[in-house]
């Protein structure tokens, strides 16, 4: 076995045929069948006159793909169209947010309520306000995810705000509860 390479060169920097794994050369293709030439199409019945357009006047090249006119020509939707927008979950979340808070402070200023309705009102708005801090932490996630860094920043600090009145409202029930049995 001879050994033909040069100084500081492998078997592998060889070319093929040197080390003898050439490879045969590939049979030519067979040639493809000719295809007949396509028919020319056909001409119409009646002749078609030219349409004469005017010529327009130069567009600068600024001008040309300004689309500004076409975003003023939008009317920004109005208060009823964007709250008819809106899903049924942020409407029922408020409602609900909005009733719990009120009949916690109608039993707690109340003198005359019993401290079974303080108990249920305090558990009602800790769960109302769980269930806020938890649809808000979703939204957090799905906006960050989708790059809206406003709607983010926005619902964690509504998603806190009532993660705090949730775990407030449950503090409170079990302070009740304490006195109560004591």
């Amino acid at each position: 076995m001879s050994d033909d390479r040069r100084e500081g060169q492998s078997k592998f920097d060889r070319p093929a045929a040197a080390s003898g794994l050439a490879r045969p050369p590939a049979p030519p293709m067979p040639a493809a069948p000719a295809q007949p030439a396509p028919a020319p199409p056909p001409t119409p019945a009646l002749p078609i006159a030219p349409v004469l357009v005017p010529a327009a006047a130069p567009v600068a090249a600024a001008e040309a793909y300004d689309d500004s006119e076409y975003e003023e020509d939008e009317m920004p939707p109005t208060l009823v169209e964007r709250l008819r927008r809106l899903s049924p979950a942020p409407v029922i979340l408020t409602l609900g947010s909005i009733g719990s808070v009120v009949f916690l402070l109608f039993a707690v200023t109340s003198h005359t309520t019993p401290v079974a309705v303080l108990l249920s009102a305090a558990v009602v708005t800790g769960l109302i306000f769980g269930a806020d801090a938890l649809v808000a932490s979703v939204v957090t996630w799905r906006a960050s995810q989708n790059g809206e860094t406003g709607l983010a920043f926005l619902a964690s600090i509504v998603g806190g705000i009532a993660s705090l009145v949730c775990f407030g409202a449950f503090a409170g029930t079990l302070v009740l509860i304490l006195v109560l049995n004591s």
